[in-house]
């Protein structure tokens, strides 16, 4: 009956149903669909890893990218909080791999004119240093980042130290379709409770 349950908590995950949702659905306490969803998301990192390392000599193009929530973008003083990543592209699926918070390229502004004058620089330096290599401008990497931004907006923004793991979630979706994920978490799941 557990395993049913975790079974159909998968379901739910791969039909993108929110945690609250699973759990009215379900009759579950939410905490228990959220442990769930997190321990999902989990095995879809260490998944998404091996798979990448099985396939890495098939990366041919790659291309840094900056995601800012919705509402942040329209002030350009956000773009220090953004999550940067590189998407890697492969066989028509994608890999993701978080880069380091650019916070630590800010500074404290020492004068009237300085915070303005950090943030044309940062700009400035954003858009000459950007890590590239694409074939063609309509290509894997920019469908995947489409399908993120349509994937991440109902969140209304995603904690940093929970990023990684939402950006996991949408790259997987994005690769495999349903019957796939559905395959794949079942096995994923199965391997690690079987103990």
């Amino acid at each position: 009956m557990k395993l049913q349950r975790d079974f159909d908590v998968i379901d739910a995950f791969v039909e993108s149903t929110t945690a609250r949702a699973c759990a009215i659905k379900l009759n579950l306490s939410y905490q228990v669909v959220f442990n769930r969803y997190e321990q999902i998301r989990k095995l879809l990192i260490r998944h998404s890893h091996d798979y990448y390392e099985y396939k890495r000599d098939k990366l041919d193009e790659f291309e840094e990218y900056m995601y800012i929530c919705q509402s942040k973008k329209k002030d350009y003083t956000n773009i220090i909080e953004s999550q940067n990543f590189i998407t890697f592209a492969y066989e028509e699926k994608v890999y993701n791999f978080l880069l380091p918070s650019l916070k630590r390229f800010q500074t404290k502004p020492s004068g009237n004119n300085s915070e303005v004058a950090h943030q044309n620089e940062f700009k400035k330096f954003m858009l000459t240093n950007r890590i590239s290599k694409l074939k063609t401008l309509e290509n894997t990497i920019i469908k995947f980042w489409r399908f993120f931004e349509v994937f991440i907006t109902p969140y209304k923004g995603v904690k940093s130290e929970y990023f990684l793991s939402y950006l996991k979630e949408a790259e997987f979706k994005f690769n495999y379709n349903k019957k796939e994920q559905k395959e794949i978490l079942t096995y994923l799941w199965s391997l690690e409770h079987s103990s």
